[in-house]
């Protein structure tokens, strides 16, 4: 359980300076208050199974003034952070992950929600010294909204905007890394000028 307050919190907002230009800046907008119940789990279904949730839960609301016009928003925002490991035998692991955040508002608008879903298979040799590493980062497939945001301001009677980010999603990426220095199991610590019982 916890509870957050924020003064003088910096909000994106915009004001109009002709008909044509809508000025897009960062300010100052007044006070930002959070109270919510974050909770984590980590279960070992079985030896070469490991899984991990997270989530987050909390009311999140703005008060102040912007421009000389009141601001008061409020809204539940949620978020699920979660990963899964199978260990595949000795040298091969394979992994998934998860991130969400529902929307949220701002001092003049909303910023929508956000998936981030991730694939990893990791193969190691030489004692995990050579690794190899597949990864297929925001899996969509055409099939999931992965990494796109909207992010959504208005004005009542002045403007309405809207922005939407659509990010390269289905990527896969290659890695191999090669450690040359294994790490000692017991290190060393640089000796005190005071002598080793210092406390």
């Amino acid at each position: 359980l916890y509870a957050n307050r924020v003064q003088n919190v910096v909000n994106r907002v915009n004001t109009v300076d002709s008909d044509s230009v809508l000025n897009r800046i960062y300010s100052n907008v007044g006070t930002a208050q959070s109270l919510g119940l974050e909770l984590g789990l980590e279960l070992h279904p079985a030896t070469w199974w490991k899984v991990f949730v997270g989530g987050n839960v909390y009311d999140y609301r703005i008060r102040g003034s912007f421009d000389n016009r009141p601001i008061n928003t409020s809204t539940w925002v949620y978020s699920v952070n979660a990963n899964t490991t199978f260990q595949l035998g000795k040298a091969w692991s394979l992994q998934g992950t998860l991130n969400y955040i529902s929307q949220r508002v701002t001092a003049q608008g909303v910023d929508s929600r956000f998936l981030a879903p991730n694939l990893t298979l990791r193969k190691g040799w030489m004692d995990n010294r050579l690794v190899a590493t597949l990864q297929w980062l925001y899996l969509d497939m055409g099939l999931l909204p992965s990494n796109e945001q909207r992010i959504t301001t208005w004005r009542r009677g002045e403007f309405y905007t809207t922005t939407n980010y659509v990010y390269e999603v289905d990527m896969v990426m290659l890695n191999l890394s090669y450690q040359f220095n294994q790490l000692k199991s017991n290190p060393r610590f640089i000796k005190s000028e005071f002598g080793e019982r210092e406390f």
